[in-house]
C-alpha cells in the first residue's frame, strides 16, 4: 500500500471521529466582533493548539498580542520538498437573527448530509478538512510529504489586522513555495472551483451636512438644501443608469484588459443565468452592458451603495429636513487599480458634485487590493488534478468576485503562487441563520488536500 493509499483508507475510516473533532470546536462560539466572546475565542485557539499537537505537527504555538489569538504549527521535517502554507480562520460571524435558525446555532446538528452550525462552512469546517488530511499521513506514515506551515486566524470577520502586521513582520519565518487558502466554494458538489485573483475593495461612507441642527421642512423647505436630496443627486451621478458604468472619471483607467483566452476560460463556468437568477430571488439580472454575467461577477468592478441613514424613518410621518445624512458605499476593483487611487478620484468627484449649500466629508473605511493569480502555475494546476482525482472534475477558474484582503498581503510579503480555494457549497448561507457543510464535500476535501501534499512532493522529486 503507497503512502498516499494508506493515508486515503485512514480517512475514509475515521469520518465520525472527524465529524465529532469538527463538532466540538463549532460548539465554541468564536464571534470576533463581539467583546462578549473574548474568553470563547481564546478558548477556539487552545482547542486547535491542542489538537494539532495531538495529531504530530512538530511545533505549535497560540500567537498572542493585540487583537484576537492566532493559530501557528508547522511540520518542517521534509528536507529538499517543497513547503506549503495554509491558511484558514476559526472565528465566525454573530448567529443573529437567532429566531431564524431551525436548529441553536452553536448546537452543532447534523440532517441527513449536512452539517448545520455556525462556522461550520465559513471556515472551520474548511479548516479541519485540512487538519484530518495532514493527521491523516502523520498517522500512517509518521510524517508529511512536504514542509507544511499553517496559520489559523482568529480576526477574518474583522479585517485581519494583527495577521497582516504578522505576516509582514514574519515574511522570512513564513517563507514558502505556494500558499493554500481554504475559504471558499465549490460550484457544486461535484464541480470544484479555483480562484487565480479576487477582486479588492474600496469602501467609503459619504457625510453631507446642511443646516446646524434638524428643520421643520415646512418653515424651511425651499431655503435650504436638504441633505437627503443633495446626497441623492450626487449617488445617483455615480453611475449612468442604461449602462451602469462608473461616472467617476478615471475610474477605468488601470482595469487590466483581459485577452479573448482569459474570457472564455470565465465563461466556461457552469453556472447558467437562470442558475444566477435562483440563487439571488432577484426578477432579473442586470449589470455593466458588454459583458456576460459571469465577467461582471469576476474580471468588471462594480459600484454599490449599502446604506442611507439620517433624518427620519421611524413609523408614521415627520416633516423634518435632517442636518446630515450619510452613505455608504464600496467599489469593488479588478487588477491593477489601487483601492487608495480610486477612493481620491471618487472623493474629488464628489466634492465636485456637491454645492456651496453643504459640506461634504468621505472616509475611507477600508482598502483591499486586488489579487492575480497565474493559474498555469504548477503549484496551481497540481490542486486542480488533486481536485479531479477526488471529486470527478477538475476545477473550473475564475477571478472572485469578493475581496479577501490577506490574500493580497500574502502575495505581496511571500511573492509565492496562491491557491484560494474550498470545500463549501454556495447554498451553504455563510453569514446568515441554518450555516451548513455538506459532509460530503467535508470529507472530499480533506481528500483532496492529502492528494495534494502527495503532488507537491511528486513534483519535486
Amino acid at each position: 500500500m503507497s503512502a498516499l493509499t494508506a493515508a486515503l483508507t485512514y480517512l475514509a475510516e475515521h469520518h465520525s471521529r472527524h465529524t465529532s473533532a469538527l463538532c466540538e470546536l463549532l460548539s465554541i462560539p468564536s464571534v470576533s466582533m463581539d467583546p462578549a466572546y473574548q474568553a470563547d475565542m481564546t478558548r477556539a485557539a487552545a482547542w486547535l493548539a491542542a489538537y494539532l499537537h495531538r495529531i504530530g505537527m512538530s511545533h505549535t504555538e497560540i500567537i498572542t498580542g493585540a487583537g484576537h489569538p492566532m493559530v501557528y504549527s508547522e511540520w518542517l521535517g521534509a528536507d529538499g520538498a517543497p513547503t506549503l502554507l495554509i491558511y484558514g480562520h476559526y472565528d465566525v460571524q454573530p448567529a443573529d437573527p437567532i429566531a431564524e435558525w431551525h436548529t441553536p446555532p452553536f448546537t452543532p446538528t447534523v440532517s441527513g448530509d449536512n452539517l448545520y452550525a455556525r462556522g461550520a462552512s465559513d471556515d472551520k469546517g474548511q479548516v479541519m478538512a485540512v487538519i484530518a488530511a495532514l493527521e491523516a499521513w502523520l498517522q500512517t506514515s509518521g510524517r508529511l510529504p512536504i514542509n507544511v506551515k499553517l496559520i489559523i486566524e482568529g480576526e477574518e470577520e474583522v479585517s485581519s489586522t494583527a495577521l497582516h502586521r504578522f505576516v509582514a513582520a514574519a515574511a522570512e519565518r513564513l517563507r514558502c513555495d505556494a500558499v493554500l487558502l481554504v475559504d471558499s466554494m465549490m460550484l457544486g458538489p461535484r464541480q470544484p472551483l479555483i480562484l487565480y485573483g479576487t477582486r479588492g475593495n474600496c469602501y467609503l461612507e459619504v457625510t453631507v451636512r446642511g443646516p446646524a441642527t434638524d428643520l421643520h421642512s415646512g418653515m424651511f423647505g425651499g431655503v435650504v438644501d436638504n441633505p437627503f436630496n443633495v446626497l441623492s443627486r450626487m449617488l445617483a451621478a455615480l453611475q449612468d443608469g442604461e449602462t451602469r458604468r462608473i461616472q467617476v472619471p478615471d475610474f477605468y483607467q488601470k482595469v487590466r484588459v483581459v485577452d479573448e483566452a482569459e474570457r472564455a476560460l470565465i465563461n466556461q463556468l457552469p453556472v447558467s443565468e437562470a442558475a444566477w437568477l435562483h440563487l439571488t430571488g432577484a426578477p432579473a439580472l442586470a449589470g455593466e452592458a458588454g459583458f456576460t454575467v459571469l465577467e461582471r461577477a469576476s474580471i468588471r468592478p462594480t459600484l454599490d451603495i449599502h446604506g442611507i441613514g439620517g433624518g427620519f424613518s421611524g413609523p408614521g410621518k415627520k416633516t423634518v429636513i435632517p442636518a446630515q445624512a450619510t452613505a455608504k458605499l464600496s467599489m469593488r476593483l479588478v487588477p491593477d487599480q489601487d483601492p487608495h487611487e480610486i477612493a481620491e478620484l471618487a472623493r474629488v468627484f464628489l466634492q465636485r458634485l456637491a454645492p456651496p449649500s453643504v459640506t461634504l466629508t468621505v472616509t475611507v473605511l477600508s482598502a483591499s487590493h486586488p489579487v492575480l493569480v497565474d493559474y498555469r502555475h504548477p503549484a496551481v494546476q497540481a490542486a486542480s488534478a488533486a481536485f479531479a482525482a477526488t471529486f470527478g472534475n477538475p476545477a473550473a477558474f475564475t477571478i472572485g468576485g469578493g475581496t479577501l484582503p490577506i490574500a493580497a498581503t500574502f502575495q505581496k510579503c511571500l511573492r509565492a503562487p496562491l491557491i484560494i480555494t474550498g470545500f463549501g457549497l454556495p447554498d451553504d448561507n455563510l453569514h446568515a441563520p441554518n450555516e451548513k457543510i455538506s459532509l460530503p464535500c467535508f470529507f472530499g476535501g480533506s481528500e483532496m488536500v492529502a492528494r495534494y501534499v502527495s503532488a507537491l512532493a511528486d513534483s519535486s522529486a
